[in-house]
């Protein structure tokens, strides 16, 4: 029998539905593999936020824990050749209270390096966590200098500022300054020092902690990438037998960090006026029970009259890398006190936007 093949006719339909199901395969392909681009994209700035907020929630958590204690006002600052010389905590704070000269005096003893992020910085513990707002401003605390890799910080962002006992306790070192913690004195005579001479025996009722003071701020470059924002952090350490505060970075593609503090100002049914009790002692600082009742930022008139109870934090974050065929264009961010537009350049990368509330364990009635 004779053998026959395709018509002319039937191989055109074959090659046309052929063409059709290939087109929808790549079609399909390229719907998939962008969709699961922006998955990843949007998951790897999720965990970048989580991962902030798992570094500065539980500084934020432990701010104002001093070992056995949370009452900064008992926490003197010693020498080994003159430890009858204490410099009560009051004298080491950054913006005295009156009637103190407003002026700060660097506590005796203290080596210059360690007031290199401005006068007292290191060892105001009656200051456990406070910040700047719209960046490193006159008049506001950290006015350390940033790391050359750091390119500067990054306009209108908020800085942050820890104070805590280490978590364990440790050995004395030279150089660093520590907290000698006592059990048996615990709201009466705590000792900071930096010379590793231990102010007193070290057992189980009198430790030894480093003092903590980490410092938050949005750099414009990150390692190895100039001009890619990220999150750095100043922390006082030791080098050399003296103490200094490092610079290293945190996380890179966050390009905003932003500040309020919950404060209780007194005013428990809200008209506006303290309500009777709450400044006992008519000295203008509220004898808080630690309820917040405002959120204000970081250069409140008057902040350290007041107790810091919560603190509210918002981060901005930018992706590392362009999507094609995303826009930021046309977006409005809203949150805290700013109100965020990308434009140019900046509209070619994937944002968001995460905010934690977070309460002060340490947080006490004054």
């Amino acid at each position: 029998m004779r053998q026959r093949g395709f018509s002319l006719i039937e191989l055109l339909v074959a090659l046309a539905i052929g063409s059709i199901l290939l087109v929808g395969a790549v079609y399909v392909y390229q719907n998939g593999r962008q969709t699961y681009a922006i998955n990843e994209s949007v998951a790897r700035l999720q965990d970048q936020g989580r991962y902030v907020f798992s570094v500065i929630e539980p500084e934020i958590e432990m701010a104002g824990f001093y070992g056995f204690t949370n009452t900064g006002d008992s926490i003197g600052f010693v020498t080994a050749t003159n430890p009858g010389a204490v410099v009560p905590a009051a004298r080491m704070r950054q913006q005295p209270l009156p009637p103190m000269s407003p002026t700060p005096v660097p506590v005796p003893g203290l080596a210059a390096s360690a007031q290199s992020c401005g006068v007292n910085f290191a060892v105001d513990v009656l200051t456990p966590i406070q910040g700047s707002n719209d960046g490193l401003v006159d008049g506001m605390p950290f006015t350390c200098a940033l790391s050359a890799a750091a390119g500067g910080i990054a306009p209108n962002t908020d800085t942050l500022t820890i104070r805590h006992a280490g978590f364990e306790p440790v050995a004395p070192r030279d150089g660093r300054v520590q907290l000698y913690a006592s059990r048996l004195t615990s709201r009466t005579a705590q000792r900071l020092f930096a010379d590793g001479q231990a102010p007193g025996v070290v057992n189980a009722d009198n430790q030894i902690r480093d003092l903590v003071v980490r410092a938050y701020y949005v750099a414009n470059n990150s390692v190895d990438r100039p001009g890619f924002p990220a999150l750095r952090v100043k922390t006082l350490t030791e080098a050399g037998g003296a103490p200094t505060f490092t610079d290293t970075e945190v996380i890179s593609g966050v390009e905003d960090v932003q500040v309020q503090f919950g404060i209780d100002t007194g005013d428990y049914d809200n008209d506006g006026v303290v309500d009777p009790g709450a400044d006992a002692n008519n000295d203008g600082i509220i004898e808080t029970d630690g309820r917040t009742t405002r959120y204000v930022s970081p250069d409140f008139p008057n902040l350290n009259r007041f107790q810091i109870v919560a603190v509210r934090v918002w981060i901005r974050l930018r992706a590392d890398q362009t999507e094609i065929g995303f826009s930021d264009a046309g977006r409005t961010y809203q949150y805290a006190d700013v109100t965020y537009i990308p434009v140019g350049d900046a509209t070619r990368f994937r944002r968001a936007v995460m905010s934690r509330t977070v309460s002060l364990r340490n947080s006490r009635v004054l």
